[in-house]
């Protein structure tokens, strides 16, 4: 997944998946967590802050991302945040949250007994299935036969398992779609799990991913599934090739897809397509009037959980 400077809409690569209760998964942190958390346990601190308005939990998880914080979780106005006991440090904190004071409604902390996470996350992590076409699970489930396509992840390692409402919708915009001989950017490909897909239903083409971390993981991914077909790059849209493709994925967030669209208009065949996702249910109408003035034409939107998609091609 790429990363804005200014504000994340969707869990960046890289960063580890932690249980917090039921089937809810904290979907940000740091690589050299996710490795450390695999051979010891440690004390959590939980910060939690409610806000006035759904758009601060992501400026504020950004603000605080600059702290040793491991996870983060946004759930509309609620933000989560993790950092280890020891690297603690309230007064550093209250620097960040004193001029968000007014729209902070309330703040709690709690401790997070020390557990092995990785233990802990694979005892409560349930594959995803899409109808009988696509069965995404990880290595320690046991894949069934009555699906039409399987894929195993290493979902602990970077952003992109099919949980999420972006990247189920993107997935959605595939299925029905004939990618046999299809060429495919698949733009912050986070865990790879698109690029898969694709692959399996006869496509081909490559993944670019801004965190080397997340980078090496679709790799290892696309290795589990034995796919040849796809290439990832480490890098950003300036690392897009001289090519065109016949469909561009770039399920990211608002701020990278405007600041792309003119290099996905360059790369994209006459008939392509670009589908994108990554961005609020509210960013729809003010991103399709970006994209319209760019030279795209705005063929399909959906949302799901408020979160949104958009499915365009190039103007005539």
């Amino acid at each position: 997944m790429q990363k804005s400077k200014e504000r994340y809409t969707e869990p960046p690569s890289a960063f580890p998946i932690l249980p917090i209760g039921g089937n809810k998964f904290l979907t940000r942190g740091t690589g050299i967590f996710n490795t450390l958390a695999k051979i010891i346990s440690l004390d959590y601190v939980h910060l939690r802050l409610e806000f006035s308005d759904s758009q601060f939990p992501e400026i504020l998880e950004a603000e605080l991302s600059e702290l040793p914080f491991d996870s983060f979780e946004v759930e509309k106005t609620f933000l989560s945040a993790f950092i280890p006991s020891e690297a603690y440090n309230e007064a550093a904190i209250n620097a960040i949250l004193e001029s968000y004071k007014p729209a902070i409604i309330n703040t709690t902390t709690s401790t997070v007994p020390h557990q092995n996470w990785n233990s802990v996350w694979e005892s409560n992590y349930e594959p995803i299935t899409f109808g009988n076409e696509l069965f995404v699970g990880a290595a320690f489930h046991e894949t069934p036969t009555t699906f039409k396509h399987t894929i195993v992840l290493d979902p602990n390692m970077s952003f992109g398992t099919g949980h999420h409402p972006t990247t189920a919708q993107v997935l959605t915009q595939l299925f029905d779609r004939d990618l046999d001989g299809i060429s495919i950017l698949d733009f912050g490909c986070g865990s790879g799990i698109l690029s898969i897909y694709a692959s399996q239903k006869g496509a081909t083409g490559i993944g670019i991913e801004i965190d080397a971390h997340a980078a090496d993981a679709a790799r290892k991914n696309l290795e589990l599934n034995e796919v040849k077909s796809f290439k990832i790059v480490t890098g950003d849209i300036n690392t897009v090739p001289e090519m065109k493709f016949d469909i561009i994925l770039a399920n990211i967030n608002r701020n990278v897809i405007e600041e792309s669209l003119m290099r996905f208009k360059q790369a994209l065949k006459d008939q392509g397509s670009l589908i994108c996702s990554g961005f609020f249910t509210s960013d729809i109408e003010p991103l399709s009037a970006k994209m319209s003035a760019q030279g795209f034409e705005i063929m399909l939107t959906t949302n799901q959980d408020n979160w949104g998609m958009i499915s365009a091609k190039p103007s005539e």
